[in-house]
């Protein structure tokens, strides 16, 4: 297996690891959550998270 190879499954790995770790079954207002490769701009995973809408919002703008 070149280097290449094994960094991609190795992220491919990680990806399925936090999706697995956060994804919920679609039930009330939903984020969707995407697991991107920075270095080959390719998406490893998706999944949907859901949130409560509380009297004050606590959803923030998080940028990298």
């Amino acid at each position: 297996m070149n280097a290449e190879l094994a960094r991609h499954a190795a992220a491919q790995a990680k990806a399925d690891e936090v999706i697995r770790s956060v994804a919920e079954a679609p039930d009330g207002p939903l984020l969707l959550v995407t697991v991107t490769d920075l270095e080959t701009r390719q998406r490893l995973g998706t999944c949907f998270v859901t949130y409560q809408v509380d009297s004050t919002p606590q959803l923030r703008l998080v940028t990298s």
